[in-house]
């Protein structure tokens, strides 16, 4: 399996990176609490900073934000590619701020936010948050068109679409080597062929929308919410809840607010503002538009680049979990009422969405029968051994009856030196129907037959040309030295495409001037204070 290409693997990761010195197990919780804690400075610094909202508003914000449900109850189930999300208000923080051109050295602060932004976009590329990023770009942009609508708005669209291409470019460059070698695997396995699901009736979309951001995936008849499904999605596959409070809060500043609609009605006559919130409703209209189905429109969006790809749209819903915090906080925020009693309005908010987590049935999720003891005592054993053990065999599980089956832990495998023959690896299909198994057989894994051994060549996978064989081909008796070094862990010889080359260049051209970057400003920056302060004194 090529790792690095596999858009969903987080190899390049806090995760991965914690667990050089401590075990799997701890490294996750490890990087649940920084991932969270980075989620609510994130949001708080974002309505404070950006939005100029007071400290009670910001702290609201970044609380609910905190709780939301695709995070905990992703990483819960194990998709550890969804925990850079919680870098989406960060990545928001850095693009709306307002450039603000008569401040000292204000173009290296300028590029400083451009810089950091593209490591954000980066990050969340490389370590698997491919399905969330083009949603999470567009929560962004709807962030700086509600900003925009303010009367005394800090937003300069021009300088929002200059740090947004900047970064967007630099990430790319940051990101070259992942993304080319992913395209060249995704190229050779298309995964257009799975049925695309979604919800007949608007009505039953939009109460669908409302009961997964108010109360999670709880109640959801996950069985016949969906229509066209090819798959039974479970219950955290409709977890996006933020709790009922923002929508009381937006529900009662509607209602206080009722007698102001005519000056908010004739404001929004105004061109600049009547754009925008075109704009908005418009991006707020994709995560529907992307889960309503019809036979038709399901033809549409089959034919759809990317979309046509997907297995599930719902992930799109984490556009509105953004969108409606920010809105509650400016609730607070424009309301006399909240504002005049924003501590106390604050605090029994904290309360109720405490409350309401600790009282949230979660049986589904204690319920999971995965014990990762297997994966921490091998990862021990690889430390003190300094190398993990080899691959001989290939194996599948059997049950009672000498039966193969699939369970839980198949892929616990390799921890014994076992590839496991009936693996789960979504990139060859939720039930393996995209891989090629050709020659793949029980035994060991270098035994001869016909000319090759019992193992695939993952070059291969990538780059079938440049080495001169198919994808899902297997090491030949003449590449038997290769394929010793591969089942050993240890580097074999493989030719790549020339993009791929240049890609790799790229990457690492762009990754040494970041650091260049980085080091001139922090020399500026610290000059900059001794200044001041001899200045000072």
């Amino acid at each position: 399996m090529p790792l690095l290409a596999n858009p969903a693997t987080f190899y390049i990761s806090a995760a991965q990176f914690f667990s050089f010195f401590i075990d799997p197990l701890s490294s996750l919780k490890l990087t649940f609490v920084i991932f969270a804690t980075l989620g609510f400075w994130g949001f708080y610094w974002l309505l404070q900073r950006v939005f100029n909202t007071h400290f009670w508003t910001a702290l609201l914000g970044g609380t609910l934000f905190l709780f939301n449900g695709l995070y905990a109850h992703r990483f819960i189930i194990g998709h550890m590619e969804f925990h850079a999300y919680m870098l989406v208000p960060l990545l928001a923080f850095f693009l709306l701020k307002s450039v603000q051109e008569k401040r000292h050295l204000w173009k290296w602060h300028l590029c400083g936010e451009i810089v950091a932004s593209a490591l954000l976009i980066s990050y969340m590329f490389l370590s698997g948050m491919t399905q969330l990023i083009i949603p999470s770009m567009i929560a962004v942009i709807l962030m700086g068109l509600i900003l925009g609508t303010f009367a005394n708005s800090p937003l300069s669209p021009k300088w929002f679409l200059i740090k947004l291409s900047a970064a967007g470019t630099l990430s790319l460059c940051l990101s070259a080597a992942k993304l080319i070698s992913a395209l060249s695997f995704l190229k050779n396995f298309p995964r257009d062929t799975y049925l695309l699901p979604g919800i007949e009736g608007i009505a039953k979309l939009l109460f669908l929308v409302g009961e997964v951001l108010s109360v999670g995936g709880n109640y959801v008849n996950t069985k016949n919410i969906l229509t066209n499904s090819q798959w039974l999605m479970n219950r955290h596959e409709f977890e996006y809840g933020i709790t009922i409070v923002p929508f009381i809060l937006i529900g009662l500043g509607l209602m206080f607010n009722i007698h102001h609609a005519r000056n908010v009605i004739q404001q929004y006559t105004k061109l600049k503002p009547c754009s925008y919130l075109f704009s908005i409703v418009l991006l707020l209209m994709i995560p529907l538009l992307l889960n309503y189905y019809s036979p038709e429109w399901n033809q549409v969006l089959k034919s759809t680049p990317v979309i046509k790809s997907l297995s599930n749209l719902l992930r799109w819903f984490n556009i509105y979990i953004l969108i409606i915090i920010l809105l509650a906080a400016i609730t607070i925020e424009k309301t006399k009422f909240f504002s005049q009693y924003r501590g106390i309005v604050v605090i029994t908010s904290i309360a109720l969405i405490i409350i309401q987590n600790i009282i949230t049935e979660r049986d589904f999720y204690h319920k999971e029968s995965y014990d990762p003891q297997n994966i921490v005592a091998a990862h021990a054993n690889a430390k003190i051994k300094a190398k993990p053990p080899a691959i001989t065999h290939i194996v599948v599980h059997t049950d009672s009856q000498g039966r193969p089956h699939r369970p839980l832990n198949r892929n616990d495998a390799l921890t014994k030196g076992y590839s496991q023959l009936l693996c789960y690896e979504p990139m060859f299909g939720f039930g393996l129907e995209f891989l090629p198994f050709k020659m793949i057989r029980l035994g060991p894994a270098l035994s001869e037959k016909n000319g090759v051994l019992n193992i695939k060549n993952p070059a291969c996978y990538l780059y079938p040309e440049e080495n001169h064989c198919q994808p899902g081909d297997h090491f030949t008796v003449d590449q038997k030295k290769d394929a010793e070094n591969f089942v050993n862990f240890r580097p074999f010889h493989y030719e790549i495409s020339t993009t791929q080359k240049i890609a790799n260049q790229l990457n690492l051209i762009s990754l040494l001037v970041i650091i260049c970057f980085a080091g001139a400003y922090a020399f500026i920056i610290i000059r900059s204070i001794r200044q001041n302060s001899a200045d000072g004194s």
